[in-house]
C-alpha cells in the first residue's frame, strides 16, 4: 500500500508509516509550490531542476577565453566535464556547518555570498536551501552552463574589496599552482568579520594520485593548518569550524570555516 492510501490501521502496524492521506499530500505540494526552494534540501532534485534549467537554457555554456596561468593544464577540460554530468562536489559538507554559524543562523538572507567554482547551479540552490537570497549569491568559475555564474578567475576575482559576507570556495583551491595568491584575492573580497570558507580533497602523500596531481601542477594541501598558513594569523580573528580527515592513510576531505578581523 502506498503511502497516499496508508490507513489508520497501517500506522499503527508500523510505527514508521508517515499516515499521510491524499488530501495531505494536496497541502504539502500546495506548501512546495509557495517555497520551492525546499526542494534544494535533496540532492537528486537539486540535480534535477539543473538539469531542466539547462535544457531550457538550450544548454547554455561559456568557457573562459584565456584559461588562467595559474591554474593547472587539466583544469576547463576537466571541469567542463564535471558540469556537463552534473556531478555535484562535496560542497554540501561545507555548507551544512556554515549554516548554523553566527551570524548565518539568523541572517543568512540578508548576506552576501560569492561562490567560487560551483561550475553548474547544484551549489546555488543548496545555499538558497539554508537560506541565503538567491539575489545576494554571486559565483565564478572558468566555466559555466549558468547565467547565475559568471566567468571568473579566483586569482583575480572581478569584484571590488569588502563585497561579500560570506565566501565559499568548494573543491576548487586544488586547481590552482599559487595557493598564496587565490587565498589573498579571496581574503580580499570579504568585509570585517566576514566567513572564509573552503573544502577540498585531501590525498595522502605518497600515493600514485598525489604524485599525479603535482604532476599536473598541482599543490598537495595535506592539513587546514596550511590554509591557516595563507591566510595569516594577522587575518584571522577565530577558526568557527574546521575538520580534519580521521585517517590519514586514506583519502578524506578537509573543511574550514574562518572568521576574518
Amino acid at each position: 500500500m502506498s503511502d497516499t492510501d496508508t490507513s489508520d490501521r497501517d500506522v499503527q502496524k508500523n510505527k514508521h508509516a508517515l499516515g499521510l492521506k491524499q488530501s495531505d499530500w494536496d497541502e504539502i505540494f500546495k506548501y512546495l509550490r509557495r517555497r520551492p526552494q525546499t526542494l534544494f534540501f535533496s540532492r537528486d532534485l537539486r540535480v534535477y531542476i539543473a538539469k531542466k534549467r539547462a535544457e531550457m537554457f538550450a544548454n547554455f555554456q561559456r568557457t573562459a577565453g584565456n584559461p588562467s596561468d595559474k591554474a593547472i593544464d587539466i583544469t576547463i577540460p576537466h571541469n567542463k566535464r564535471m558540469m556537463d554530468n552534473f556531478v555535484e562536489s562535496h560542497v554540501e559538507r561545507l555548507i551544512r556547518p556554515l549554516s548554523v554559524i553566527d551570524p548565518v543562523y539568523e541572517k543568512a538572507s540578508e548576506m552576501r555570498v560569492l561562490s567560487i567554482g560551483p561550475r553548474n547551479e547544484m551549489e546555488i540552490f543548496n545555499l538558497i536551501a539554508h537560506g541565503f537570497h538567491p539575489e545576494n549569491i554571486s559565483a565564478i568559475d572558468q566555466v559555466s552552463n549558468s547565467p547565475l555564474i559568471d566567468i571568473g578567475d579566483m586569482h583575480a576575482i572581478p569584484h571590488p574589496d569588502d563585497s561579500f559576507d560570506v565566501m565559499i570556495n568548494g573543491w576548487a583551491l586544488p586547481y590552482s599552482t599559487d595557493h598564496q595568491t587565490a587565498v589573498d584575492e579571496m581574503c580580499r573580497v570579504l568585509k570585517p568579520g566576514g566567513l572564509f570558507c573552503i573544502g577540498f580533497t585531501r590525498i595522502p602523500p605518497g600515493t600514485d594520485e598525489f604524485r599525479r596531481a603535482e604532476a599536473d601542477g598541482g599543490i598537495n594541501n595535506t592539513h587546514s593548518d596550511d590554509i591557516l598558513g595563507l591566510i595569516g594569523e594577522e587575518r584571522i580573528d577565530e577558526v568557527a569550524f574546521r575538520h580534519d580527515p580521521l585517517d590519514k592513510s586514506r583519502k578524506g576531505v578537509i573543511l574550514l570555516i574562518v572568521r576574518l578581523k
